[in-house]
């Protein structure tokens, strides 16, 4: 679990540096840093209504299982990852197929750097809540081990906020 705080720590840094062509060093970019409709089963511990989601907080991370690009995959709600990003296996199911040239994002990990591909996805969905065009990377499979749905998502809705063991995402 801390080897990927780690390394979700040092994504957000890499595409930080990558998106907004910062030239600050990445160690301190890190540190500055729907449809409506019935209940809808989003994961085991979610639940949707209307325009809003609730997550719980399961051992410690956030679960879900997310619609993306017409995909169902299992997701880490992270709000401290700057983007979704997506393993390269799921990426490929999702139709998102990136050229080994495509991979230029540098990422800091806890097995050392790594580069991931820069990518736009047409839709993520969770349970109720929709959003198009969204920002993500997509990294080798062996430089991932879950899937991320951080802020290029988080930051599209209108809220979200945790109340106790719930993260509540509105739309």
């Amino acid at each position: 679990m801390r080897a990927l705080l780690f390394a979700l720590v040092a994504f957000a840094a890499g595409y930080a540096t990558a998106i907004a062509t910062n030239p600050q060093p990445v160690d301190q970019i890190a540190q500055s840093s729907a449809r409506d409709g019935g209940p809808q089963q989003v994961a085991s511990n979610a639940r949707s209504s209307g325009r809003e989601v609730f997550l719980t907080d399961a051992r410690g991370h956030v679960e879900a299982t997310a619609d993306i690009d017409g995909r169902g995959m299992a997701v880490l709600v992270d709000t401290g990852a700057s983007a979704v990003v997506l393993r390269e296996s799921d990426a490929r199911r999702a139709g998102h197929r990136p050229h080994r040239s495509d991979f230029t994002v540098p990422v800091n990990t806890a097995n050392g750097q790594a580069f991931f591909a820069p990518i736009v996805l047409r839709s993520v969905e969770l349970g109720s809540i929709r959003v198009r065009n969204v920002q993500a990377l997509v990294a080798r499979d062996e430089d991932l081990s879950a899937n991320l749905l951080g802020m290029s998502f988080l930051s599209q809705l209108e809220s979200f906020r945790f109340e106790g063991q719930e993260l509540i995402l509105e739309n």
